[in-house]
């Protein structure tokens, strides 16, 4: 993607930014979804599955987004 085109996205309204972030987040999973899971280890679909469960159940919390890439910074630096 061009810099010039992500910089014209981010001046988009924030409504609208989270719009096209909902719908590129839906194309990938989608596209996921169509992929064959031939493809995909057994293990690691039921390591995600059972991640999703944990996560639904409340048995684990997850980390926002900020967390996540404050974590990434720690471990690279």
């Amino acid at each position: 993607m061009s810099e010039d085109l992500t910089r014209q996205l981010m001046t988009l309204p924030l409504p609208e930014r989270v719009v096209l972030a909902q719908a590129l987040w839906e194309s990938i999973d989608d596209q996921l979804r169509a992929e064959s899971l031939d493809t995909v280890e057994p293990d690691a679909i039921a390591t995600a599955l059972k991640r999703d469960a944990d996560l639904d159940s409340g048995r684990v919390v997850g980390r926002s987004h900020d967390q996540v890439m404050e974590a990434v910074r720690r471990a690279l630096q």
